[in-house]
């Protein structure tokens, strides 16, 4: 598990549907914090442990939300790959179908992409990979320092 390379100063504003065709807009700046998932269908088994690790800590201090990087899905095939990712999972999951997004973010393909982002819309710290108990807690200092930060 490392941290990665610089991200971008600030993240643009973005808008992407769910599975379940709701339009989900990102602001910024925010009221909360925001941890940010961001996976393929190979790095998406690896989030299960970092989301709940950050609900079991923080509950709604902060806004827990996950974009599925699927943009190699052939447009033929969206409306099938979306009735069935609404079988698997329940909650909100924005999903990608240009790769726009999560370009933005520099996220890396087969693994978890775990990334905090300040009420501003900065990037704060970017964690990949399984959870390992060094990394959870690079995720809650940097989780508890972006809520110390003063709002923008």
């Amino acid at each position: 598990m490392k941290a990665s390379s610089p991200q971008p100063e600030k993240l643009s504003n973005f808008e992407l549907a769910d599975q379940h065709e709701t339009v989900r807009s990102y602001r910024f700046p925010k009221a909360k914090v925001t941890v940010m998932t961001i996976a393929d269908h190979k790095g998406s088994d690896q989030l299960p442990p970092w989301i709940q690790a950050l609900r079991d800590r923080y509950r709604d201090l902060i806004d827990i939300d996950g974009v599925a990087d699927v943009s190699m899905i052939p447009k033929l095939f969206h409306s099938t790959f979306r009735r069935a990712f609404r079988k698997r999972i329940a909650h909100s999951v924005m999903l990608d179908w240009g790769g726009s997004v999560v370009n933005q973010f520099g996220h890396e393909k087969e693994v978890a992409n775990i990334y905090v982002i300040d009420r501003g819309g900065r990037i704060v710290k970017r964690l990949k990979g399984p959870i390992r108990e060094s990394a959870r807690r690079t995720l809650f200092e940097a989780v508890d320092g972006a809520l110390k930060a003063p709002a923008p």
